[in-house]
């Protein structure tokens, strides 16, 4: 096993932050989204840019994740199900299951998540 990473020069945020998922560990590409559902844009009588009306605001996580022989599944969780992860920043949150899917390989098993948090809502 090897050391911490180490960075010499200027200091860059490296890793996957406080990101955690028990059972998995993160692989390469986990990306962290915050886009709006619905962007209404109003314009005055002279087509000029007056409000904008932002709804649905989330969270989306999609993540590739390394499957642990110890807490892992390799049954993907449905579609609507209730997930908990301690997101990049540190949070913990629950989110919705969008997609998910498992492959199998000689190497190792990989689980794939579509992940949604929105504003409003709460999951169980």
């Amino acid at each position: 096993m090897s050391d911490a990473a180490v960075q010499k020069g200027e200091t860059l945020k490296i890793s996957f932050g406080s990101f955690a998922y028990t059972g998995y560990v993160p692989e390469d590409g986990l990306t962290w989204k915050k886009p709006a559902g619905d962007v209404q844009e109003i314009t005055d009588e002279n087509g000029a840019m007056l409000t904008k009306i932002i709804m649905d605001p989330r969270d989306e996580f999609s993540l590739p994740l390394i499957i642990k022989d110890t807490g892992g599944s390799i049954t993907p969780p449905i579609t609507g199900a209730a997930v908990t992860i301690t997101d990049p920043a540190g949070a913990s949150i629950t989110c919705m299951c969008m997609d998910a899917t498992v492959t199998f390989a000689r190497g190792y098993s990989k689980l794939q998540l579509e992940l949604v948090k929105e504003a409003s809502m709460t999951y169980t």
